[in-house]
């Protein structure tokens, strides 16, 4: 492309995102809105978001300024790491988390909490057994099963490992970072960049969201793993992968996600990952006589079955990266600080795409191996990532997530002090809109709660004044009977 055309594409793309930036924002401030001299009505933010994911695309790997390769390479030196900096990124990540920690459950959580305790004889049973909705994670079952015996009904001894183990997976992606590319500045922003993202709460703080948690902690270890060197051992990745997907499908992944971004350094690796996936996957198979998941309701076969292409494009291109780079619940109630911290979190990203200096020769492809990379680790469970506008259902892009925080990070190796302090400003929008969504949270784990006292003794399903969801939030979905029956066994415990 060249330079006038290149100035041309780059000024139309930062256009339009900056147009899509005032929309989301006026749509945050003001709810929806009429566009003045028109009869068009913003009212969903998908179309906004989409323009501004595709005008950031156009902008990260046709648009970025280019210097002459000076035969250097930072990933081959060796700077010292500040030691104290990986624990700050997770104090200011658990910081955003704390005020929910004592939420108490929600839904699918009171089934979970009412189930039994861990036994071996039911563990190895579940080793051959398929699910009932579709599912085969038996290390999830017994994982679930510890947690009863250890936390019994006290909500904050179970949200508490889930905050543990994604300050965990936020680490792995500082360490990915750091090993990838040897600068402070990218693991941290790529770090933070995970760890708050909009999307984490249905993860983080629902423990029925937890699977995903341990899935991802596996896929990034053997990243990890296979980052380091070429002769990194053909077991701990095999070893990994077979324990990830008996967490979650979203560990099929991995060696597509490896070798998106590894290739051709950590081809043992990748084997290794692509022999557990294709083993268990057979195993799968033959306990589901079919490839499981969640059934269609229409066929009653298999979801993955009743794919079109049309939606998979526009998940997989489109309503994956809108969600990710504005992960807002709109159906939230309104707060103050959303319309400033949207702003902040788009214009920061823009900032960085539009002001990249991408260093040619081996690192040339970055953004492009990492943009394919996230969309690799949508295919497991490519026929959910049609989210809405409340997010609902986004803990399928909580291992995506961990790739796409890796994409504003790899924007910071040139190390322009500038750009840091842009990069900052993006993290504080990014934390802003995380604070709004998880208001929502506290919020609806509270009328549970209540709803639940209220209840008579005995009741299975809600009444007319508790909805199955609420301000964006599974509510009562699965788990009122339980929910009530906890209830009033604790308050007879407390005559």
């Amino acid at each position: 492309m060249s330079l006038s055309r290149q100035t041309a594409a780059q000024c139309i793309a930062a256009g339009i995102a900056v147009v899509a930036t005032a929309i989301l924002t006026l749509r945050a401030a003001l709810g929806p809105f009429r566009l003045p001299e028109t009869h068009t009505v913003v009212g969903s933010p998908f179309f906004a978001e989409g323009a501004f994911w595709l005008a950031l695309l156009v902008t990260l790997l046709f648009c970025g300024r280019r210097v002459a390769w000076n035969g250097t390479d930072r990933a081959n030196t060796r700077p010292a790491l500040a030691p104290w900096l990986p624990l700050a990124v997770g104090f200011v990540i658990a910081l955003a988390f704390a005020h929910n920690l004592a939420d108490p459950f929600l839904s699918d959580d009171y089934t979970i909490v009412s189930g039994p305790a861990f036994h071996w004889s039911g563990f190895l049973a579940a080793l051959h057994r398929a699910g009932g909705d579709g599912s085969w994670r038996p290390l999830t079952t017994a994982y679930y099963q510890t947690l009863i015996a250890l936390g019994g009904t006290d909500p904050v001894k179970w949200h508490v490992p889930g905050l543990v183990l994604h300050l965990l997976n936020s680490l792995l992606v500082f360490a990915i970072a750091w090993r990838l590319w040897r600068n402070q500045a990218a693991a941290v922003v790529s770090s933070l960049a995970f760890g708050l993202n909009g999307t984490r709460p249905e993860v983080a703080l629902w423990t029925a969201g937890n699977a995903d948690l341990l899935a991802c902690a596996c896929v990034l270890a053997a990243i990890f793993l296979a980052s380091g060197s070429s002769r990194t051992g053909f077991a701990p990745v095999l070893l990994l992968s077979c324990v990830g997907i008996c967490f979650k499908e979203s560990a099929y992944a991995l060696p597509l996600i490896a070798a998106c971004i590894l290739w051709p350094h950590a081809r043992n690796s990748i084997a290794a990952a692509a022999i557990a996936c294709a083993t268990l996957f057979a195993w799968r198979w033959h306990l589901f006589h079919g490839p499981g998941g969640y059934a269609d309701p229409a066929t009653g076969r298999p979801a993955i079955f009743s794919l079109h292409p049309l939606p998979v494009i526009k998940a997989l291109l489109i309503r994956t990266w809108a969600v990710l780079l504005t992960p807002v619940n709109w159906d939230a109630p309104h707060t103050w600080w959303l319309p400033l911290s949207i702003g902040t979190s788009m214009l920061g990203m823009l900032y960085l795409a539009t002001t990249n200096r991408e260093v040619s020769g081996r690192s040339g492809s970055t953004q492009l191996r990492l943009i394919a990379a996230t969309c690799c680790a949508v295919l497991p469970a490519i026929h959910l990532a049609l989210i809405g506008q409340s997010a609902m259902g986004s803990r399928v892009l909580y291992l995506p997530g961990a790739l796409f925080a890796l994409l504003p990070g790899s924007l910071l190796r040139d190390g322009d002090k500038r750009r840091i302090a842009v990069a900052a400003m993006m993290l504080l929008g990014m934390a802003g809109i995380l604070e709004h969504n998880l208001s929502a949270w506290h919020s609806t784990a509270l009328q549970a709660e209540a709803a639940c006292r209220t209840a008579q003794p005995g009741a299975a399903q809600p009444g007319t004044p508790v909805p199955v969801t609420n301000s964006g939030v599974p509510l009562f979905q699965n788990g009122f009977a339980e929910c009530v029956a906890s209830a009033h066994r604790t308050a007879e415990s407390q005559r």
